[in-house]
């Protein structure tokens, strides 16, 4: 089998190895800084002790431990001997009887990235915009500065933790990985780039029996082109990172949905319920998971109408699921569907259940005029209450998909319960509650894997991710393609499990402005909405849809199956963008997602409802020798010599789409 571009190489690990050696030898140089009982500090106690183990055959854990007047300190490191990575997390504890001096401005890294011809490659994150997830980019010369922060305690919103640092030669991808309130600052040096991050506030004691943790830095590093450090990352992330299920990667996944006719699932019913999966297995194949969304629960409002934001209420409206969740688990598993429920238990609202039952487990504002709770997971009553009662729900219901979304900012709300001297102590521990919840759920439901949602895609950092996927990367305008385009073109460097939508906000080719969110939906079943959602996880088409267009049923069948195929190259696949990262409808878009190793790959060709050109000529990457283009919508197919030097040419109708498979000659 021939070599190929993003394998591994000696000299991606000799840039790995040579951080280590600057960094990680002794605990003096480990690249962290702090400030303690007023006195500033880099690196670990010149005296910590090291211990290395083997975790597996792949990873190396390092642990660091030192000691200041009072403090415990640990840093725990892991290497990857298959991947340029290096990780690592560390924590703070209180060594004593009575609490510690004050930690300050703790920095989970603090370094210096040695190269030429420093350049930041950084983007906004979700905030429901069309400008969300825009990628930028800032050349760090000697003097020059970049600083990035999220907004309101979700580490996606307006920034994004995942940042790519480009040498002449070389390159870094970098993951501050906090679900809640980072920042970094990179400046440019005559040397190179020198990045400090970590949580954005620390000003804290630490009293007996606490521990305070940085966010996982992950570094990983690259030889040759950005392009090469992508798939890099692309192929550590689907080998480390993408949460396992039953020992398994999460596969690609088809889901399909019927919300009753209502807002959200506020008017969904057991029967209705039934009655619709029963529908989905008798008329499509390879349909795996069922999804019912916000409602669910009692949500009646004072005026006696259903509201599904009024959160704090976890259990089956008995008016219309009289007999809980397990029947709908029951034929969904007899199906061979997952079930798939939204829950939102960090919202309480007042006047609910938890709230009048609960009120010490409130987080509450200030400002009286900010009726939103947060449930403080950092009660140990509170945390035990959720883990067991929501383990139990799911293993009663069978639900094996839990959604767990976050509608409101929670920073004020930690902020506002700290006193001047635990700054930042409210919101770390909450973290590490948030983290603890879901690592007892993985571990006490078997089969059970997670959607990460916060209004969108507001909470994906890598600690999140290697919990969960992203289901809704945004709540943006589901059914303007070419802005959906743009973000899935960004989101495929970081994050590989992207779900992908099927609506089409248009008709008739006319051009729609991204500010219309309540465009007219085009109800129609067709090429281009199907293929332009195609990804790793994608909407299949509703049942209201179905019951219009019942014509269509054997055509969606179709598509299924390409989808299914192409998802698994999608989700395994190295990544090219063959068009720039526009937000155009007068432009094509075409992405590639190859597989090397298998000489196999496929291009989704994208032409957008404005775009006058009837057809485009791109390159793929790394295609040397003879390759068979096959369009297994239409049955065409075709031989291309070298298409990475000669290109190939694709002609489709205005609003319309393929993909396209290929296949080659692995000698």
């Amino acid at each position: 089998m021939k070599d190929f571009y993003t394998k591994v190489s000696r000299a991606d690990m000799r840039l790995r190895n040579g951080f280590c050696d600057r960094y990680c030898k002794n605990p003096a140089d480990f690249p962290i800084s702090y400030t303690y009982g007023g006195k500033a500090y880099r690196g670990l106690p010149a005296d910590a002790k090291t211990s290395r183990r083997f975790l597996d055959s792949n990873m190396v854990e390092t642990v660091i431990k030192g000691r200041l007047d009072g403090l415990k300190i640990k840093a725990v490191c892991i290497e990857y001997r298959d991947y340029p990575v290096l990780e690592w997390t560390v924590y703070f504890k209180c060594a004593g009887e009575g609490q510690t001096a004050l930690l300050e401005d703790v920095r989970a890294i603090d370094a210096l990235f040695e190269g030429k011809g420093g350049l930041l490659v950084h983007n906004n994150g979700d905030f429901y915009s069309a400008d969300g997830y825009t990628e930028g980019r800032t050349a760090m010369t000697p003097g020059a500065a970049f600083a990035q922060a999220p907004t309101g305690g979700r580490p996606c919103d307006q920034a994004f933790p995942y940042q790519r640092l480009l040498f002449d030669g070389y390159g870094v991808n970098i993951s501050i990985g906090w679900p809640a309130q980072w920042d970094c600052a990179y400046t440019g040096e005559a040397d190179g780039v020198r990045l400090s991050a970590g949580q954005q506030v620390v000003h804290t004691v630490i009293r007996p029996g606490e521990t305070l943790r940085t966010p996982r830095m992950s570094l990983q590093f690259f030889d040759g082109a950005e392009d090469r450090g992508v798939n890099i990352w692309r192929r550590w992330y689907n080998a480390h990172v993408l949460p396992r299920r039953l020992g398994e990667p999460i596969e690609p996944t088809v889901v399909f949905a019927d919300n009753g006719g209502g807002v959200e699932w506020q008017e969904a019913n057991e029967q209705q319920q039934l009655d619709s999966i029963r529908e989905v297995a008798e008329n499509f194949e390879n349909v795996n998971l069922w999804w019912i969304d916000a409602g669910w629960y009692p949500c009646r409002g004072k005026d006696g109408k259903r509201d599904w934001t009024l959160t704090g209420s976890w259990y089956p409206d008995p008016e219309r699921f009289p007999n809980g969740l397990a029947p709908i688990g029951k034929a969904c598993d007899e199906a061979g569907m997952d079930l798939l429920v939204w829950f939102e238990p960090e919202r309480i609202r007042p006047g609910l259940k938890l709230a009048v039952e609960h009120p010490e487990w409130m987080l509450k504002r200030n400002d009286p005029e900010v009726e939103n709770m947060l449930l403080d997971l950092t009660n140990p009553d509170c945390f035990q209450w959720i883990c067991e009662t929501f383990v139990k729900l799911f293993n009663e219901s069978g639900i094996k998909c839990y959604r767990q979304d976050f509608n409101f900012e929670p920073l004020l709300h930690w902020r506002d319960n700290e006193p001047d001297d635990r700054k930042g102590m409210l919101e770390n521990l909450y973290v590490q509650a948030y983290l603890g919840f879901w690592d007892y759920l993985l571990m006490n439901v078997p089969g059970l894997w997670i959607d990460s949602c916060s209004s969108g895609g507001r909470r994906n950092d890598l600690e999140t991710m290697r919990r969960s996927v992203p289901l809704h990367p945004t709540d943006y305008g589901y059914g303007y393609h070419h802005i959906n385009q743009a973000f899935r073109h960004t989101l495929f460097n970081w994050i590989p499990y992207v779900r992908s939508w099927n609506q089409s906000w248009d008709r008739n080719n006319e051009y729609y402005s991204h500010e219309d969110y309540y465009a007219v939906d085009d109800p129609s079943i067709d090429n281009f909405k199907l293929v332009n959602a195609m990804g790793a996880l994608t909407n299949g088409v509703s049942m209201s849809d179905m019951r219009s267009f019942p014509e269509k049923i054997p055509y969606v069948n179709k598509m299924i199956g390409i989808t299914r195929r192409f998802a698994d190259l999608l989700l395994r696949g190295d990544f090219y963008g063959l068009t720039e990262n526009h937000r155009s409808n007068k432009k094509w878009t075409v992405f590639q997602f190859d597989r090397p190793e298998c000489c196999e790959g496929a291009l989704q060709v994208l032409r957008n409802n404005q775009a006058p050109e009837e057809s485009i000529t791109v390159y793929p990457r790394q295609l040397a020798g003879k390759y068979t283009f096959t369009n297994e919508e239409t049955g065409e197919s075709f031989v291309a010599e070298n298409p990475s030097e000669n290109g190939v040419t694709f002609t489709l109708p205005l609003r319309a789409g393929a993909i396209w498979f290929y296949e080659g000659c692995c000698e």
